[in-house]
């Protein structure tokens, strides 16, 4: 059977560092979704149509692959939300001759 996931490969800059990371599945969507916002972050309920977890999506993106992402909390009458904000300089090639290819694709995984 073979299932699609959303793939992402970038590279990250991290104090002059430069290190390539693949990133898949929701946490690809996250890691996408992070970097079009850029300053402005990000918030689970912007992303409710297909982020069911992003703070656990976020999380992913720090531990697995090393990313610095910050949580700001944005107050609201009795409760708080967390707006998620990349703070690393990712770099997305593009491998298309016009530089507009999209930024991920789909990628066979699975067993047959």
């Amino acid at each position: 059977m073979m299932r699609n996931r959303f793939l992402v490969l970038a590279e990250v800059d991290t104090d002059g560092a430069i290190k390539p990371i693949c990133v898949v599945g929701q946490a690809a969507k996250t890691l996408l979704a992070l970097a079009e916002v850029g300053a402005n972050g990000v918030t689970a309920l912007e992303v409710s149509s297909w982020a069911l977890r992003l703070a656990a999506y976020t999380h992913d993106l720090r531990r697995k692959h090393g990313l610095t992402i910050a949580t700001e909390r944005e107050a609201h009458p009795g409760v708080w939300h967390g707006r998620h904000i990349l703070l690393d300089t990712l770099k997305i090639p593009s491998d298309s001759d016009d530089g507009t290819a999209p930024f991920a694709e789909e990628s066979a995984r699975g067993a047959s």
